[in-house]
C-alpha cells in the first residue's frame, strides 16, 4: 500500500470511528423515543419513524461537524441530497424492520433484533450517502492569495512580508529538534512562509541544538523564553515576534506534519481574510478518540458552540483577530480559547484532515496517563467556566 492509499485508508479509518460514536449516542435516542412511544400504546412503525427523525437531527450536525468536518457553509444542495439518503435509510429501517418483527414476533427479543438488525443495514445506507453523496459536493478550497508587500522604513524600499507565520513552540524537545528543522527546511521553501521556534524554557540541550540547526537560516528563526510559564505563554511570545499578515501554531513532537499549515493557508480565500482554520485529527488511538468526543460535547454544550476536536494542529488566522484577544491564557486551554473566540467572533472556521501519528522521540509533557488528563480536564473546565461567563475578545 502507498502512502497516499494509507493516508486514505487511515482518514476512512477515523471517519468510521467517529461515524460509530455519533451513531451510537443517535441510535439510544432513536430507541428510547421507540420503545418509549410503543409502551404508550404507539403501533411500531409510526413509533420507529418518530424516533428515527429525533436521532437524525442529533446524527445529521454531529456528522456534518465532526464526523466529515466540512469547511463550507451548508448550502442548499447539500441539504437536499441529506434528505433524499435519509430518506433512503429511514425507509431501509421501517422495511427491515418490519421483515424482521413479521419473522421474530413482537416479543422482546423479537423487537429489540430487529431493531438491532434495521439499525445496522440503515447505518451503512446512512455512512455511504453522507461521505459519497450528501457531504461530497464541496468545491476544491481556492488558491492562497499572493505574499503582500510590506516597506523597510531603513532601507526605503518595498520588501515581501510573510504571508504566514508558524509558531512551534518546543519544551525539552532536543531529540526531536533535528527532524524537525529538517522537515522545515524541505517544505517551507517560498517567501510567503516564516517559521518561529520558541524555545520555552527548556532545561534539556535545545539552546545549543537550535543555534547549530538554524546557523544561516533565513526563514527558521528561534525565540528564547528563559523560564517555561506554560504552552500557551510560549505560543503567545512567538506570535507577538511573528510578522506575517496569518499567524499559528503547530507542535514540535512531529506527531502532525508541520507541512499541514501550508495545507492549512490554501484554506484563505483570496481577499476574505474572516476566516478560522484547524485541523482535524485522524489516526489516533480509539482512548484518545474517545476522550477528545466526550470533551468536545461538554465543551459545545456549555459555550453554546460547535466545539470538536479543539486541540488539533495547526491553528491558523488573520493578524487583525489576534490582536483582539483579550487576557488569553497562558497553559493548554490556549487552544480552546482560540477556537472559542473565532466562534465568537463570526470567524469562517474552516476543518481540514491532518493524520496525528506517535510521537519521534521522548513523552507527551501532558497526555501521560489518565492522571494527567483529569488534571487537564479540572483545568481546561474551570476556565471553560470563565470563557462561559464572558471572557472575550477586545
Amino acid at each position: 500500500m502507498n502512502a497516499t492509499a494509507a493516508a486514505g485508508f487511515g482518514r476512512l479509518r477515523g471517519e468510521l470511528l467517529r461515524f460509530v460514536l455519533v451513531g451510537g449516542t443517535s441510535a439510544a435516542i432513536t430507541f428510547s423515543i421507540y420503545r418509549g412511544l410503543m409502551l404508550f400504546g404507539a403501533s411500531p412503525h409510526p413509533a420507529l419513524a418518530l424516533g428515527f427523525v429525533a436521532g437524525t437531527v442529533f446524527s445529521f450536525f454531529a456528522n456534518r461537524l465532526f464526523t466529515f468536518s466540512l469547511a463550507v457553509p451548508m448550502r442548499r444542495s447539500e441539504v437536499l441530497r441529506f434528505v433524499l439518503v435519509y430518506a433512503t435509510a429511514l425507509g431501509a429501517h421501517v422495511g427491515v424492520n418490519a421483515l424482521m418483527l413479521a419473522w421474530l414476533g413482537r416479543g422482546e427479543v423479537g423487537i429489540a433484533v430487529s431493531f438491532a438488525i434495521a439499525t445496522c443495514v440503515s447505518t451503512a445506507t446512512t455512512f455511504a450517502g453522507m461521505k459519497w453523496f450528501a457531504f461530497a459536493g464541496d468545491a476544491p478550497p481556492p488558491a492562497a492569495a499572493p505574499a503582500r508587500s510590506g516597506h523597510d522604513p531603513a532601507a526605503g524600499v518595498a520588501v515581501a512580508r510573510p504571508r504566514l507565520s508558524l509558531v512551534i513552540p518546543c519544551y525539552n524537545e532536543a531529540a526531536n529538534l533535528p527532524l524537525l528543522v529538517q522537515r522545515l527546511r524541505e517544505s517551507f521553501l517560498d517567501e510567503r512562509s516564516e517559521v518561529i521556534l520558541v524555545d520555552n524554557g527548556s532545561t534539556d540541550d535545545s539552546p545549543a541544538v537550535l543555534a547549530a540547526l538554524l546557523d544561516g537560516q533565513a526563514r527558521i528563526r528561534s525565540l528564547r523564553v528563559e523560564r517555561n510559564q506554560g504552552y500557551g505563554y510560549g505560543i503567545l511570545a512567538g506570535l507577538e515576534a511573528a510578522q506575517g499578515e496569518l499567524l499559528g501554531w503547530t507542535h514540535a513532537d512531529l506527531q502532525t506534519d508541520p507541512v499541514d499549515a501550508l495545507r492549512g493557508l490554501e484554506l484563505f480565500a483570496s481577499g476574505a481574510e474572516a476566516c478560522f482554520v484547524k485541523g482535524r485529527r485522524y489516526g489516533r488511538p480509539a482512548g484518545d478518540a474517545i476522550f477528545t468526543v466526550g470533551m468536545s460535547l461538554f465543551e459545545t454544550v456549555l459555550l453554546g458552540r460547535p466545539m470538536w476536536d479543539i486541540n488539533a494542529q495547526p491553528t491558523l488566522f488573520p493578524r487583525d483577530f489576534f490582536r483582539r484577544w483579550n487576557d488569553p491564557p497562558h497553559d493548554f486551554a490556549l487552544d480552546l480559547y482560540a477556537y472559542h473566540q473565532a466562534r465568537r467572533c463570526g470567524l469562517d472556521v474552516r476543518r481540514f484532515p491532518v493524520r496525528f501519528g506517535p510521537r519521534a522521540h521522548g513523552r507527551s509533557h501532558w497526555n501521560v496517563d489518565w492522571r494527567a488528563k483529569l488534571r487537564f480536564i479540572r483545568r481546561t473546565v474551570d476556565f471553560s467556566w470563565r470563557l462561559r461567563r464572558g471572557l472575550g475578545a477586545r
